[in-house]
């Protein structure tokens, strides 16, 4: 099996952006909110409307995981907009899937999610990207906003830290905090 990384740069993430949003703004979504959320992959490819709505009907301001209930992850304004846009404009029921298959509309399979992906990433020359890249994007750029990674450890799920910084590929070694008090 493949190691994955990170998309590390936001120029990459944008033309990503950009690739995925002239195919289908399904797929443009389906990453976006992937990537801003660091949703499991199972949850995302069965993701109901209403999953992510809140109670007056409109998408919810913050995305939170069961395994971490006490850690809110704020979407941007945009991508609540377009969420609210994609969903009115294909007509979604509140209790169908938010990304579903166009020729079954089933949820979409694993193996459809990679070749969106993959596809994607690869016109653009970009190498090691698959599924798993949509999570560690999200975990490597929460890190480097200053998030600790024991809050993403707890939210990704991992038992270490050291498992969580291997997982989006910081090497323990760049990692090195000072803190300097002056009581």
């Amino acid at each position: 099996m493949n190691q994955v990384d990170p998309i590390r740069e936001i120029e990459e993430i944008t033309a990503m952006y950009d690739v995925l949003q002239h195919k289908s703004t399904r797929d443009y979504l389906l990453f976006k909110f992937a990537i801003h959320t660091g949703v499991k992959l199972s949850d995302l490819l069965n993701m109901k409307v209403n999953d992510i709505k809140d109670s007056e009907g409109d998408v919810k301001a913050y995305w939170v995981e069961q395994q971490a209930p006490d850690i809110y992850i704020q979407l941007p304004d945009l991508l609540r907009d377009e969420l609210s846009q994609y969903i009115k404009v294909e007509q979604l029921e509140d209790d169908g899937l938010l990304f579903q298959s166009n020729r079954t509309a089933n949820c979409l399979s694993r193996q459809q999610a990679y070749r969106i992906i993959h596809s994607a990433a690869a016109e653009l020359g970009m190498v090691h990207i698959g599924l798993t890249t949509l999570r560690k994007t999200f975990a490597y750029h929460a890190y480097q906003s200053g998030i600790s990674i024991s809050i993403i450890q707890k939210y990704l799920g991992h038992q270490t830290t050291f498992e969580t910084m291997k997982f989006i590929g910081i090497s323990t070694q760049k990692s090195k905090t000072t803190i300097a008090l002056n009581l």
